[in-house]
Order: structure tokens, then C-alpha cells, then sequence
């Protein structure tokens, strides 16, 4: 073969990987083994938060390139804290909020999510709204 030839295969063979890695790698985060932690309350039921966390679980795995969840966690007393620092995000009118606490590792693919690469977030919260009981979720914010 001649030299033009092989470069014009490695080319080749160089896209094709890019295109196979493109496929196969996942393109937003990593939900698979994240545990769920959650009891019900006074205001929500188990499956009123399982709820929440199957919308958490759906807007990481569209996003959060390069990140892997580990766990979903709903405390009550946690979210009555956070409502009480942070006013904006009390539910007004009719309907319901919930606070999620959530922890996740990164890749180095998370870099272009804006987070630090080969580190552990823990504490990352949730916020999501719904207008009423047996609505469907909302992420609404998340971060610290």
C-alpha cells in the first residue's frame, strides 16, 4: 500500500471509533445505581416522593454529562431548613414543593457540565414544584 492509501484508512478507522465512542459512551448522566432514601411524612407519601425522585432521575440523565448518581435523598427537616433560608422558593397559591437532597460523582467528561472532574458532590439539591397531589413533577432549581 501506498502511503496516501494508509493515511486515508487511519482516518477512517479514527472517525469510525469517534463515532462508535459517541454511541456507546452515555451522553448525560448516569442513573443506574442511585439509592433512594425516602419515608413519607406528614406531607408526602413514599410514592409522592418516589415521584420526585423519577423526575430528579430524568433531568440528570438528559444532563450531567460525565456524572453518575448515587443517591436521592427526601428529609423533611432538611427541606423546612432550606425553605425557611431561602423564601423564593416556598410554593405560593395552591400546589406543592419538594426539596431533594442528592450526592454524585463526576468524569472527566464533567468538566463541560461546569463541574470539577474526578470529584464528589454531596448535599446537591432539588427543587421541584407540581400545581397539585398526583401532578406531575417539576424541576424547578437545583445546586447548593
Amino acid at each position: 500500500m501506498n502511503r496516501k492509501k494508509v493515511l486515508i484508512a487511519a482516518a477512517s478507522a479514527l472517525v469510525a471509533l469517534g463515532v462508535l465512542m459517541a454511541l456507546l459512551l452515555p451522553s448525560g448522566g448516569n442513573v443506574q445505581s442511585a439509592k433512594h432514601i425516602a419515608h413519607a411524612t406528614d406531607l408526602y407519601t413514599k410514592e409522592d416522593i418516589e415521584a420526585a425522585f423519577d423526575a430528579i432521575e430524568s433531568e440528570f440523565a438528559s444532563g450531567f454529562k460525565g456524572c453518575a448518581l448515587k443517591e436521592l435523598r427526601y428529609d423533611a427537616e432538611i427541606e423546612a431548613q432550606y425553605l425557611d433560608e431561602t423564601p423564593e422558593h416556598k410554593q405560593k397559591g395552591t400546589g406543592d414543593r419538594i426539596v431533594v437532597l442528592s450526592e454524585f460523582t463526576t468524569d472527566w467528561r464533567a468538566a463541560d457540565e461546569g463541574f470539577s472532574p474526578n470529584d464528589r458532590y454531596e448535599g446537591w439539591q432539588w427543587v421541584l414544584t407540581r400545581p397539585s397531589q398526583g401532578a406531575p413533577w417539576k424541576v424547578v432549581d437545583w445546586g447548593y
